[in-house]
């Protein structure tokens, strides 16, 4: 994957040998290397001229926040077995405080010398927002590891109730690589875990690289998230479960055909939950200028087993717009009655499919949307170069030409006269119109 930017080092500093060195594309050396406890209880502030080890689950509990200081480097050590991963996990009631900067991003990674998918758990955010379902256990964490006293479950109570403007804290220019560790089939961590977090967490700027399952996945909530970035995530890039309801704008996902992925690979996976009962609030995230992207050509996708750029099942509602999705077999697949339903929700699209645009052939989608069919995903959408890095669309893309809608969409949402997550490609600019610059990595 080529280079579009590399967020800059962290403060160096003379090293001091602790049995950890720093590994990773913004280590030290660090005045200090120092090992993560099991459970924070109390406040405390992580400096970037220290590098933070996670050696097996920590756990923020007891109302506590957890504060990064801009460009703070976090390692998470590779345990003997999965039940055990490393992993970051604020529970209800604590907070999280991670601001970085574009020159100075915080950034959570493997410690092992040759990192892989899966090295560790990832972070989890546990909260009070609503949920479809009475409180539940966070996926991915073996429950009889959890120490006395620590909380894992999420949620507000009960089938829709909580705090629908609780916050969790904030992640802002944050970077997580090779996350992912699975204790079992169909129960793992993710590169972000975002369990019944609400409205008043912020969230932008976020990259999660090559993690072993999910890159970002919602179970319930409300919280909404800007400028998120999925690079190579093994199942899906986007996963929406138990009622979530919030808003996302400008996110981008892209896969690498050198990787290997998931039986089941989407952009989007959406259920209202696991059994598809229409219970409320029903899952119906609410998008605007994404870009989903597979790979370049049909027999790429063949080998890798990609299936669809987005999929709305068991009930799902949604409503996305303006946005893009390209390089899988089906361009949108509707697995429930429920969710075919809502077909006049998703408008405003771009959507490319190797053999079809949607499924199943019964339907049609709305004519408000660019639907292309070929064996080369990028041959009418017209992306600069999305293979190589660089995502913004050209001058003759339709991404430009067709019309945008953003009537009746929540106030939050910005307007820009473009389909898709970035602005029109500008000639020997690789900044121009490009969230990404200066702060997120694809070369790997």
């Amino acid at each position: 994957m080529a280079v579009l930017a590399l967020a800059a080092t962290a403060c160096k500093k003379n090293g001091i040998d602790k049995g950890f060195s720093p590994r990773g594309t913004f280590a030290g050396p660090y005045v200090d290397t120092v090992v993560l406890p099991l459970t924070i209880t109390a406040d405390r502030f992580l400096s970037n001229d220290t590098l933070y080890v996670l050696d097996g689950k920590t756990y923020v509990t007891n109302n506590a926040t957890l504060i990064f200081e801009e460009g703070t480097h976090v390692e998470a050590v590779k345990k003997s077995t999965n039940d055990s991963a490393s992993a970051l996990i604020v529970t209800r009631g604590a907070q999280i405080f991670a601001a970085g900067t574009p020159s100075d991003p915080i950034v959570f990674t493997s410690h092992q010398a040759t990192p892989a998918a899966g090295d560790w758990g990832g972070i989890v955010l546990l909260g009070n927002a609503p949920l479809n379902r009475a409180d539940a256990t966070i996926e991915g964490i073996n429950l009889p590891s959890v120490p006395a006293g620590v909380d894992v479950n999420y949620g507000g109570g009960g089938a829709g109730l909580g705090d629908a403007n609780h916050s969790s804290g904030q992640l802002e220019y944050v970077i997580i690589e090779y996350a992912g560790a699975a204790i079992a089939t169909d129960n793992e961590l993710n590169g972000l875990t975002l369990g019944g977090v609400g409205a008043g967490t912020i969230l932008n700027h976020i990259e999660v690289a090559y993690g072993n399952d999910d890159a970002f996945e919602f179970f319930g909530g409300t919280v909404n998230a800007s400028y998120l970035f999925a690079l190579a995530p093994d199942d899906d890039a986007f996963d929406f479960d138990f009622g979530y309801s919030g808003h996302i704008q400008y996110a981008l996902s892209v896969l690498d055909a050198g990787e290997n992925y998931s039986a089941n690979p989407n952009g989007i996976e959406s259920d209202n939950n696991a059994t598809g009962a229409a219970d409320e609030p029903r899952t119906r995230a609410i998008i605007s200028n994404m870009t989903v992207i597979g790979v370049e050509t049909s027999s790429q996708a063949a080998t890798l087993g990609l299936l669809n750029g987005a999929q709305f099942r068991r009930h799902s509602s949604y409503e996305v717009r303006n946005s893009i999705f390209m390089g899988f077999p089906t361009g949108l697949q509707l697995a429930s009655s429920g969710s075919q339903a809502d077909i006049a929700n998703f408008n405003h699209n771009l959507v490319h499919g190797f053999s079809a645009v949607i499924n199943p052939s019964t339907l049609t989608l709305p004519g408000s949307n660019g639907q292309y069919v070929s064996s080369n995903a990028n041959t009418d959408v017209l992306l600069a170069d999305p293979f190589n890095g660089d995502f913004r669309p050209l001058s003759a893309s339709p991404a430009l030409s067709l019309t945008t809608d953003y009537v009746g969409l929540p106030s939050e949402f910005e307007t820009p006269a473009y389909r898709g997550a970035f602005g029109p490609y500008v000639a020997n600019d690789a900044t121009a119109n490009n969230w990404l610059a200066g702060w997120a990595k694809l070369n790997y």
